[in-house]
């Protein structure tokens, strides 16, 4: 077995599955907004609301950085990024080192999946698809936003993508199970 590296947008399944497969495995699993956390001492959500975007980013950066520098391909565990786990585009250089050590490790035999799944899906899941106010960016457009600036670098550091829309978690946990050679 080697290292598989789940990533995508929120609502995308990438902790469920990789918790569901790490329990039928026995393999490890690691995820990182649980590691933000735990550096941080308090959630990514409760570092946005109450220090901002930025304050998050970098402490995903320092996390995320650390932890594919302490592993290899051939380290028999799940890896969930998290949604921000390799910036905000393609001219995002403060992630830059990220995505590099992402390639490295799938050139070096790590299975690197992206889960997706269309707007009304994802939007749903998040829980972000209540009424709008007019007086505040919509969480819905900040949402796309960020999708459309990033499934480009999900697709790209993956080399396959399963789309979880109308899946549910056992389904879409299967599918990513084939794809990192794990067959329960």
């Amino acid at each position: 077995m080697s290292l598989a590296i789940l990533l995508g947008p929120p609502g995308a399944l990438v902790p469920e599955c990789a918790e569901r497969i790490s329990a039928a495995s026995g393999r490890s699993c690691l995820l990182v907004d649980d590691a933000v956390e735990a550096v941080a001492g308090e959630s990514p959500e409760r570092i946005v609301t109450t220090k901002g975007a930025r304050a998050l980013r970098a402490v995903e950066r320092e996390v995320v950085g650390a932890i594919l520098d302490s592993i290899d391909a051939a380290d028999d565990r799940i890896l969930a990024l998290s949604s921000g786990s390799l910036g905000d585009g393609e001219d995002d250089e403060d992630f830059a080192p990220v995505r590099r050590r992402i390639a490295e490790l799938a050139g070096e035999g790590a299975v690197v999946v992206h889960l997706t799944g269309d707007l009304a899906t994802l939007v749903k899941r998040t829980g972000i698809g209540g009424p709008r106010l007019a007086a505040v960016e919509s969480p819905r457009k900040i949402f796309y936003r960020h999708l459309s600036r990033r499934e480009p670098l999900y697709a790209a550091a993956a080399e396959a993508t399963v789309d979880t829309s109308g899946m549910d978690v056992p389904e879409a946990a299967a599918q990513v199970a084939r794809l990192i050679r794990f067959a329960p």
